[in-house]
């Protein structure tokens, strides 16, 4: 289990009970956790625990020109998930009429959000735009066909897992609690411009 989770770490994923419940396990006792440790710190990097949302995940101890090029890359990649991550969360709270953001062990039944898209025409344009920029692209024209690729490239992604295949419970992972607080980091350091609303509904989603 100690290769699994190092291996798990360093491609980047985050740990928590819902979406690696065995590596997350492992890291509950603190004998794992000072080996795990002790091996990052031969990579410069260290494990790092989301206190908000009971996760590990894998950092640099600082960044230098050994990694700003790695760092560089991996924020790039980061900040082009963001605005379509933001538009998605803002998108669900409408549609399910909530002001509870989705955090790690959140349950969503997708079978839920179809009927509020199919009599919503608002929430069908604001669907459309979202399925037409990466990576939700897609060339679905139905808005339940369109919901369905949503939710499955986020589990695909990492941000929902899923009992069995063919479930409509969706079950969130840490991975949402992580994209708050980098991009509270990004918005205080670099002063992302985000439209309005949504950085309203960013104050609400952080905490």
């Amino acid at each position: 289990m100690f290769k699994q989770t190092v291996q798990h770490l360093l491609t980047g994923a985050v740990i928590c009970e819902t979406g690696f419940a065995d590596e997350y396990l492992f890291l509950q006792a603190q004998s794992n956790q000072d080996r795990v440790t002790d091996f990052l710190s031969n990579l410069d990097r260290q494990l790092t625990y989301l206190d908000s949302a009971d996760a590990f995940y894998c950092t640099f101890n600082e960044v230098d020109s050994n990694n700003t090029a790695e760092l560089s890359a991996l924020f790039t990649d980061i900040r082009g998930m963001f605005r379509p991550l933001v538009e998605f969360l803002e998108l669900i709270l409408t549609a399910s009429q909530t002001d509870l953001p989705i955090h790690a062990k959140s349950i969503i039944n997708i079978n839920d959000l179809f009927d509020p898209f199919e009599h919503d025409q608002t929430l069908r344009e604001q669907l459309r735009h979202l399925t037409a920029i990466k990576p939700f692209k897609t060339n679905k024209l139905e808005s339940r066909e369109q919901l369905v690729f949503v939710f499955h490239k986020l589990e695909e992604l990492g941000y929902f897992v899923r009992k069995n295949t063919g479930s409509s419970r969706y079950f969130a992972t840490a991975r949402f609690d992580l994209v708050y607080l980098l991009i509270e980091f990004l918005n205080d350091s670099e002063r992302i411009e985000l439209p309005e609303t949504i950085e309203q509904q960013q104050e609400e989603l952080l905490f």
